[in-house]
């Protein structure tokens, strides 16, 4: 998921596209990065365990579906990458090494954005630039911090599959985590609902106004 404006143009959609691709992409590389390190040793994860985007991207997800979602103009950027399976059975403390490799991919998202800000800054443009301009840079930059903080907030709701949802399961009791599983798709359906509908859509605005508004702080 990527923000997306109503009206844009081609190199804007191509700009859009890009940041979410580095924000799906590195989410599922430093996620399989870290879970090798703590002792996953799956063939599986020594693929993925990799920041070249190729081996993460899903046809469907990362591609196909993201390209329909820019040409119909919808206010938000959906999409994934290819899903990774972590094999936990090697990793010393299980609950405490499972929340660590799933809050790595959401915390490479912030920080990526976080690097984003500081090279706008660093490189003295005007936080207009992000905006507009002949100038590709600070517009490039405020793409990918974009897709990266929404790809972020995204992946922590307690949504099937996700990141948010994986560390619930992995913080309740058995019988808790079993009647997850059980009403999984009344959850999935339900955020679902929340997204198509636009409830969650102040979420994602305001964590981008938050970026802007520390970028113009800091310019």
């Amino acid at each position: 998921m990527s923000s997306l404006g109503s009206k844009i143009d081609p190199e804007q959609v191509i700009l859009i596209f890009c940041g979410f691709l580095v924000a799906v992409t590195m989410r599922e590389a430093v996620r399989a990065i870290v879970a090798r390190s703590l002792g996953d040793r799956s063939m599986e994860t020594s693929a993925r365990a990799t920041l070249n985007p190729l081996p993460h991207i899903d046809l469907v997800g990362t591609i196909i579906l993201p390209l329909v979602f820019l040409t119909m103009g919808t206010p938000f950027l959906i999409g994934w990458a290819k899903p990774h399976v972590m094999d936990t059975r090697y990793f010393k403390n299980m609950k405490r090494d499972i929340n660590i490799a799933e809050l790595s991919g959401p915390g490479a998202n912030f920080l990526i954005a976080t690097l984003c800000a500081a090279a706008i800054v660093l490189l003295g443009y005007s936080p207009v630039q992000m905006f507009g301009g002949t100038d590709v840079v600070p517009r490039l930059l405020f793409a990918v911090a974009q897709g990266n903080i929404v790809i972020g907030i995204f992946n922590l709701l307690p949504f099937p599959n996700s990141s948010g949802w994986r560390i619930i399961k992995n913080n309740v009791n058995y019988n808790l985590g079993q009647a997850l599983d059980q009403h999984s798709n009344i959850a999935y359906f339900l955020l679902l609902a929340l997204l198509l509908t636009g409830i969650l859509s102040p979420l994602f605005h305001g964590a981008i106004g938050l970026f802007v508004l520390v970028v113009q702080i800091l310019a």
